[in-house]
């Protein structure tokens, strides 16, 4: 195969321009946020969420409730108006983890929320991480296989299977507890197949879904009752299909009774509530037990007059037993060793009997408390004190057979235990859902990556798919010192920043000289000079400097806007005394390496700026991402900063998490690559048009990018499945000075020329309509080897073909040993609808036995068309139209098998609604046998 590079000179037009929608008096959705109470804002899972929520809530407390399913329409039709191959052969390969592991947790997978044995058969198993989808085993958890990757929502919340038809899976979408990425809840997933396809329900529900319990009903599995935390209780009669409130108020928890004919609700929006009839009605019954901000309770299937309850207020848990149906209450809290761990239950709280043991009972906040009488519980899992499964418990679901197995969810992923909690099995070994905030590749080893992630620390790897913490926490940035692989700094939350001097085989905190009473963001900013080893920034309020390789920091300015922290920095490679430093809405510019500041902020919408980008060639050239949803998210100065203007274009309206200057093709100069909440875009021309990099990357948010420029491998950080990496290369096999297209009297001419060719033996050309298959339309010789400029040219008829909308073209070019490369794809706009009443020369003329006649109605709704055949002596043979045709072109066969040979006539009239004849033709044909 020839390997020529490309010049590219195709020219990518705006063709579907965007306008933003402006999202006024709007539902607040999860304005929870800045009501919570303010023991829970003070946590750390609080804080982690808040930051995830608040950027793309700016200014505003709350996320519109229509924005983000607009925002996939405008994916959607952007695939629609921009399908083409910018990066040849670009395809998205998963780099785990597969699985991570964290310390003496062993293997990590990520927040998992949810999940569900098959009550059929106990091998198969479904999980719900946070972000990442409904996965399923079929081995009893050995092997994982990913099923909802591509559906309207990666964020679960509950997940149940129907007992009496285990083909039929339940997933609501979209966690209820304070989650950052609950407001991508999109309704309920329905699989009637087992997992294999999936079909969405909304109907009655709200826009934004967040589930924290989904029930059947026992003795009628189409009957569901959905708990949804704010939105309150939902009930569906028909297998999810439609849902109507039942209850308005926060709902966490929701119990049949194990007959189906009693239910019980729960949360702070309605306190506890019963129905008597299977779920159609609920009213207050008299019960006394005490509701906080966050409610979860069980009932024994075998004894149901015994329930179960864990209740969350003002930074505590309380259990409580009740043995008469719900009414009257006593607490069995603990009173040792247990407080300490339930500080943050608002967020990791359940409580559960065991199905088959009404005196088993099990109680998971940041560890998991067991009782095996009904009154006393043991901490099984001591996560902070020697335990090997991770802290920060979720949910718990029981083998339908075996009393003492069960599987348990928490922040690091899944375990299972087959003796009632005495030990633990790890299952998270090849689940990939780390939730991912930033990563950076080593520019001494690309192969080597460090990336922080969500409550699972710093994770590493070393070009395989298995990942280790190298400390802990929730991760953030990463650095590394570019000329030394022996100093590269990290951080854990709130600017809690880390260091090596061994290449990472150690670390330790690098904090001295840092104003820790100055407000830092969740993901602070560090970055490394581009030409002086050993020297980083950080900021806080403040801007901060290292000589030393993070030793020991020196605040080099006063706090830059007010107390307000500042969340993205950025260093000109060019220059290295220009930085810009954001805060919010707000940019900063330094001209003097950081000590005095400016706020170059004028012209930029009034969003959260998630990236700052210099030009490494040019430090006049500067980029910025918003997140948010309504406005532009891409902007672009050529002055510094002085000014600003949007590249957005079509780019669906969604939140942008960062961007990449690609700068390694000089012929392609303004190529920018940005990480959105729903996917990986490219643009080739400056932002007036974008392509979404081809799928391989699951449904989720796209949270960090990072480029490698020996091995020119783009890497992809999700939040919920991992990191993703990708070869860009630009390269074509045909070094095209240009490929175009043009519309010209119905037919569309295609134009292309090549600088050098090597051992080509075609061309073939190809067309697509829009939702059809690439076809051939036509093959062209190519010129062998030579580095003369060679001409082509190419013409698709349209002359008696009716088409409106978008057609695209690329070339497939064939060497002689038969292997091929595809080019670009161009795309034009046609309206092919004809100018004139017209009938075509049949073809083929002559012909046995079959010919085809064409003709085109240019106008009107109601033209009766009438095409008969006569022979020589006028005689009529047949008709072969006869019916009322609207405007448009077509075409007819006419079979000539029984007719002798000779020379026929056929004529083409039309007649108007009135009967009036409007056009007449007449043409000649000739049948040789």
């Amino acid at each position: 195969m020839n390997k020529i590079s490309v010049v590219l000179f195709l020219i990518l037009t705006s063709i579907y321009p965007q306008s933003q929608i402006q999202y006024t008096d709007q539902l607040k959705t999860n304005s929870v946020f800045t009501e919570a109470p303010e023991d829970i804002k003070n946590t750390k899972p609080f804080m982690r969420q808040w930051w995830f929520y608040e950027q793309r809530s700016y200014p505003e407390d709350f996320v519109p409730e229509d924005a983000y399913k607009n925002a996939l329409l405008e994916e959607q039709q952007l695939r629609l108006n921009y399908e083409q191959e910018t990066i040849p052969n670009f395809t998205w390969v998963s780099l785990g983890p597969t699985p991570g592991a964290y310390f003496g947790y062993g293997n990590i997978s990520s927040r998992i929320v949810t999940g569900t044995y098959d009550p059929s058969n106990p091998s198969v198993i479904y999980i719900g991480p946070a972000n990442g989808g409904v996965w399923k085993s079929t081995d009893s958890g050995i092997t994982w296989t990913s099923l909802t990757d591509n559906e309207v929502s990666m964020s679960m919340g509950a997940i149940v299977v129907d007992p009496t038809n285990s083909n039929i899976v339940y997933a609501g979408t979209g966690e209820a507890t304070y989650s950052a990425v609950s407001f991508y809840g999109r309704g309920l997933l329905k699989s009637t197949n087992g997992g294999a396809t999936w079909t969405n329900y909304t109907s009655g529900l709200p826009t934004s879904t967040y589930f924290s319990r989904l029930k059947l009903r026992p003795n009628n599995p189409n009957e569901l009752l959905a708990a949804l935390g704010n939105n309150g209780l939902y009930r569906s009669t028909n297998g999810g299909q439609s849902w109507s409130q039942i209850l308005s108020g926060r709902v966490d928890d929701i119990v049949f009774s194990p007959s189906g004919d009693t239910a019980f609700a729960v949360g702070s929006g309605i306190g506890i509530r019963r129905s008597v009839n299977g779920g159609q009605t609920f009213a207050t019954f008299g019960s006394d037990l005490p509701v906080g901000t966050r409610n979860h309770f069980d009932l024994s299937l075998t004894n149901p007059s015994i329930m179960y309850a864990a209740v969350y207020s003002s930074s505590q848990v309380n259990i409580y037993k009740s043995t008469n149906n719900g009414i009257n209450w006593i607490s069995i809290t603990p009173t040792t060793n247990f407080q300490n761990l339930a500080g943050q239950a608002w967020y990791d709280l359940y409580c559960f009997v065991n199905p088959k043991n009404p005196n088993k009972v099990y109680v998971g906040t940041i560890d998991i408390f067991r009782s095996i009488d009904g009154a006393t519980f043991t901490n099984i899992t001591n996560g902070y004190n020697g335990g090997y499964v991770h802290v920060d418990q979720h949910y718990m679901f029981f083998h339908p057979t075996d009393e003492n197995t069960f599987i348990v969810c928490n922040d690091g992923g899944i375990w299972r235990t087959t003796n009632n909690g005495s030990t633990f099995s790890n299952l998270n070994q090849n689940l990939t859902l780390t939730q991912f905030y930033r990563i950076a590749a080593s520019p001494f080893n690309p192969g080597r990556i460090l990336g922080g992630t969500q409550d699972n620390g710093t994770q590493q790897t070393f070009s395989t798919l298995n990942w280790s913490a190298t400390f802990g926490g929730d991760g953030g940035e990463v650095c590394f010192n570019p000329f030394d692989s022996n100093f590269i700094l990290g951080e854990t939350q709130n600017g809690g920043i880390f260091r090596t001097t061994n290449g990472g085989t150690s670390w330790s905190q690098a904090q001295t000289g840092l104003n820790m009473s100055e407000n830092v963001a969740w993901v602070a900013p560090i970055i490394a000079h581009p030409s002086i080893s050993g020297t980083f920034y950080t900021a806080r309020t403040s801007i901060y400097k290292s000589t030393n390789n993070g030793s020991s920091w020196t605040a080099i300015s006063s706090p830059v806007n007010g107390t307000s922290a500042i969340r993205e920095m950025a260093i000109s490679k060019s220059n290295p005394n220009i930085l810009f430093a954001s805060s919010g809405a707000v940019i900063f510019k330094s001209t003097d390496g950081g000590a005095n500041w400016t706020n170059v902020t004028t012209g930029l919408p009034n969003r959260t700026i998630t990236s700052i980008n210099i030009h490494p060639s040019d430090e006049n050239i500067v980029l910025l991402t918003f997140s948010g949803f309504g406005t532009d998210k891409v902007y672009k100065s050529t002055n510094g900063g002085t000014s600003w203007f949007s590249i957005d274009g079509p780019l669906p309206d969604a939140p942008v998490n960062d961007l990449f200057i690609y700068a390694k093709d000089q012929t392609i100069p303004n190529t920018y690559f940005v990480a959105t909440d729903i996917g990986v875009f490219v643009t080739i021309d400056n932002g007036a048009s974008w392509t979404e990099l081809p799928s391989g990357i699951p449904n989720t948010v796209i949270m960090h990018l990072d480029y490698s420029d020996s091995t020119k491998m783009l890497r992809a950080a999700t939040h919920g499945r991992g990191v993703y990496e990708a070869y860009i290369d630009f390269t074509i096999p045909v070094e095209l000075t240009s490929f175009e297209a043009f519309v010209e009297n119905q037919k569309v001419n295609l134009f292309w020329s090549t600088a050098t060719e090597t051992n080509n033996s075609h061309f073939e050309v190809e067309r697509k309509f829009k939702n059809q298959e690439w076809e051939k339309i036509g093959e062209i010789n190519g010129a062998g080897t030579t580095t003369i400029l060679q001409s082509y040219s190419f013409v698709d008829d349209f002359s008696f073909k009716s088409y409106e909308g978008k057609i695209l073209y690329r070339l497939k070019q064939i060497d002689f040993d038969g292997s091929s490369e595809y080019s670009k794809v161009i795309s034009v706009d046609v309206n092919f609808i004809p100018e004139k009443f017209a009938v075509s020369q049949n073809y083929p003329n002559p012909f046995n036995p079959n010919t085809k006649i064409s003709y085109s109605i240019p106008t009107g709704d109601d033209n009766r068309v009438v095409l008969k055949v006569f022979d020589l002596l006028g005689k009529e043979m047949t008709t072969l139209v006869s019916e009322i045709r609207f405007a448009g072109n077509y075409e007819v066969e006419f079979d000539a098998r029984e007719f002798p040979s000779g020379i026929y006539f056929y004529t083409f009239e039309v007649f108007d609604g009135n009967g009036v004849k409007v056009h007449s033709e007449v043409r000649k044909m000739t049948l040789l046998k």
